[in-house]
């Protein structure tokens, strides 16, 4: 009987342990947010993105139709404009070149209903370009696990990855650059 009784206990502070963590866990994913990781597109032109001094944004397209919220996508291009031209540190102020950059949005899910599979995330593809011609292509995945992700969090996020992404890869060539010259 003691021997029951022992598992018993033990098991209930196995499963009410599970449960404070798991609702640690869901604490932490709802603090975290958005997050997104961009990759470039490998045997894609890598030219320098230092030299370009404005950017071109265009509305972003995508072979899923309604599955996108038209709110994701105009969220996506403000966002974008802000990080890239608008911040205090943006990198393309304005001037000659322009590098156009043209988002396909490749995947798009906004979670599960009431809130039972709240993960949320969207893959696009960012075609860089001078005028026709392709410069490169970088692949972005934003995703969250908070159920008060909006579109907004996950456009800003999308847009703050691809900032992320021309500023290590301008801090790149520079090292690179100063290695040729010493």
């Amino acid at each position: 009987m003691r021997t029951i009784l022992a598992l018993s206990f033990l098991s209930s502070l196995l499963f009410l342990n599970a449960g404070c963590m798991t609702a640690a866990k869901r604490v932490l994913k709802e603090g975290k947010g958005a997050s997104s990781k961009a990759e470039p597109v490998p045997g894609t032109a890598g030219g320098s993105f230092a030299r370009y001094k404005s950017v071109q944004i265009v509305p972003p397209r995508t072979n899923l139709g309604g599955l996108v919220s038209s709110e994701f996508k105009s969220q996506l291009v403000t966002a974008m404009r802000e990080e890239l031209v608008n911040d205090e540190d943006a990198m393309f102020k304005g001037g000659s070149p322009t590098l156009t950059i043209e988002p396909e949005i490749m995947w798009y899910h906004r979670g599960g209903i009431g809130g039972v599979m709240p993960e949320k995330f969207v893959v696009a593809l960012f075609w860089l370009k001078e005028g026709n011609s392709e410069v490169g292509r970088v692949q972005i995945v934003t995703k969250s696990e908070a159920t008060r992700t909006g579109d907004d969090d996950l456009a800003e996020s999308m847009a703050a990855g691809l900032a992320k992404f021309f500023g290590k890869v301008t801090k790149e060539e520079a090292k690179e650059k100063e290695k040729a010259a010493s």
